[in-house]
C-alpha cells in the first residue's frame, strides 16, 4: 500500500514509530530503537499486555541507564481485530509502521527432535507462507481504514508476502531483513578477503529471501539467481574479494532467536536511514511489493530503487521471480493466488497429513490454523508440547 507520489509525505527528522507485535524480532528491535537517537516517540502494540509492558518497562530502563531517553508507550492491541488498529492509527498519527506480527515463528520446526526436524527441512520456506500471510493482510487492511500516509515496514516473509499483498493493491512500502542479512555478511568477508576497513567496501546485491537458506553452508550446492557486485576505491573488485565463494564461505551463527538481532540491526538501519536528509545506501526486500530484495536509497523522502549499473529494473525483478521456485513457490497468479512446487507440497503432505497446492489470501488464517494444528499433533508425536518447547526457547 505505498502511498502514491502525490499523497505520500515527507517524513519528519524524528519520526514518531508505532511497532506492531512484540516477539522475539519487535523485542529486539525496540531495544535497538530505544537506544536510537534519531527517531521520535515509539509506540509499541502487542496482544500480551503484562508480557508488552514488561518488555516496554525494560528497553526504556535500560536505555536511560545509558543515557537516552526516548519515549516508549504500550497499547494492547489484536491484530485479529483490524478496525482496532485501523483506530489507534488513526489517532496516534505515527510516521513509520513496523509490523513483526506472524502466526508463528520461523525457527519452530528446529525444537523438534532431529529425525522430525529433518523431514520438515525437506520442504523448502514457501509452503510455510499462510503462518506469515495473514496477520500482514490484516495489517495493510487497517492502514488503508485509517487512510494512512506513512512509511509502512513488515518483516514477516517480506520477499513474497508483499509480493502477494502487491497483486490486490495492498503491498507494504518494503520490508526489512533477508537480503540486507546477506550483504552484510558479504561486506564482512569481503573486507576481509580484501585487507581493507569495511567502510572501503561496498557491496551491491540483488537477492531473495531463498537464498538466505542457501548461502554460507559451505557446500557446492547450486544457489538461487543473484546479482552481487563488491567495488573498492571505485573498482570493481568481486573476483579480487572473492567471486561467489563470498557467498559460499560458511559464516556460522548461532540458531534460533539469537539470529533475530541481526535481523533488527538491518530494520533499524533502513529507519535510522528514513530520519536522514540525505539518500543512504541499503539493501531490503520488496520495495513497493517487487518480489525479493535490492538495494535502495532511503531518506526522509522515502525509500526508492538505486540504480545498478549494468543491469536493469527489469533484470533485477526478473533475477528475484526466478528465485521464488528455490523456495518452494512455483509463482503468484495476478489476483495474487501462490501455486506451490509440487515437492514440498508432498513433503507437508506425508510428513504432517497438510496437503495444499495453493493458497489465495482471504484463505490465509484458515489455512495457518490448519497447518500449526498438524504441526502440533506431529510433534506430539514426538513426544514435544511445541508450544511449551517454544515459550522456553525464545526471549522472555
Amino acid at each position: 500500500m505505498a502511498p502514491s507520489p502525490d499523497s505520500a509525505r515527507r517524513l519528519p527528522a524524528s519520526p514518531r514509530i508505532m511497532i506492531v507485535g512484540l516477539g522475539d524480532l519487535g523485542s529486539a528491535v525496540l531495544e535497538f530503537l530505544a537506544r536510537e537517537p534519531a527517531v521520535g516517540p515509539i509506540l509499541v502494540a502487542s496482544r500480551n499486555a503484562t508480557r508488552g509492558e514488561r518488555r516496554v518497562n525494560l528497553a526504556r530502563a535500560g536505555a536511560t541507564a545509558q543515557g537516552f531517553t526516548t519515549s516508549i508507550r504500550f497499547a494492547q492491541l489484536d491484530l485479529d481485530r483490524p478496525d482496532d488498529l485501523a483506530e489507534l492509527v488513526a489517532r496516534e498519527q505515527p510516521d513509520i509502521v513496523l509490523s513483526t506480527a506472524t502466526r508463528q515463528t520461523w525457527w519452530l520446526p528446529d525444537l523438534l527432535p532431529p529425525e522430525q526436524a529433518a523431514q520438515l527441512r525437506r520442504a523448502r520456506f514457501g509452503v510455510w507462507l499462510p503462518l506469515h500471510l495473514g496477520l500482514t493482510l490484516k495489517l495493510m487492511q487497517a492502514l488503508r481504514t485509517a487512510d494512512y500516509r506513512g512509511i509502512a515496514l513488515t518483516a514477516p516473509f517480506p520477499d513474497v508476502v508483499n509480493a502477494v499483498l502487491d497483486k490486490i493493491g495492498l503491498a507494504p512500502d518494503c520490508g526489512v531483513g533477508n537480503v540486507e542479512e546477506i550483504a552484510t555478511k558479504v561486506l564482512l568477508t569481503a573486507a576481509r578477503n580484501l585487507r581493507q576497513p569495511v567502510e572501503n567496501v561496498r557491496v551491491t546485491l540483488v537477492a531473495h529471501h531463498a537464498l538466505v537458506s542457501a548461502a554460507f553452508e559451505g557446500s557446492d550446492r547450486r544457489l538461487p539467481p543473484y546479482f552481487l557486485r563488491v567495488v573498492s576505491g571505485g573498482e570493481d573488485v568481486t573476483e579480487a574479494a572473492g567471486g561467489e565463494r563470498l557467498l559460499r564461505v560458511p559464516y556460522p551463527l548461532p540458531p534460533g532467536p539469537a539470529i533475530n538481532f541481526l535481523t533488527a540491526g538491518c530494520t533499524v538501519r533502513l529507519i535510522r536511514a528514513l530520519c536522514h536528509e540525505a539518500d543512504t545506501e541499503v539493501h531490503a526486500p520488496a520495495p513497493e511489493g517487487l518480489p525479493g530484495g535490492y538495494p535502495l536509497l532511503a531518506s526522509r523522502s522515502g525509500i526508492r530503487l538505486a540504480p545498478i549499473d549494468g543491469l536493469t529494473h527489469e533484470e533485477a525483478v526478473a533475477i528475484n521471480e526466478a528465485s521464488h521456485a528455490f523456495d518452494g513457490i512455483e509463482c503468484i497468479e495476478p489476483d495474487g493466488a501462490v501455486i506451490f512446487r509440487p515437492e514440498d507440497v508432498e513433503v507437508l503432505r506425508r510428513a504432517l497429513g497438510y496437503d495444499a497446492s495453493s493458497l489465495k489470501p482471504e484463505e490465509a488464517d484458515d489455512r495457518a490454523g490448519e497447518l500449526m494444528a498438524k504441526l502440533r499433533e506431529f510433534a506430539g508425536r514426538a513426544a514435544v508440547d511445541l508450544d511449551r518447547a517454544w515459550q522456553a526457547a525464545r526471549i522472555s
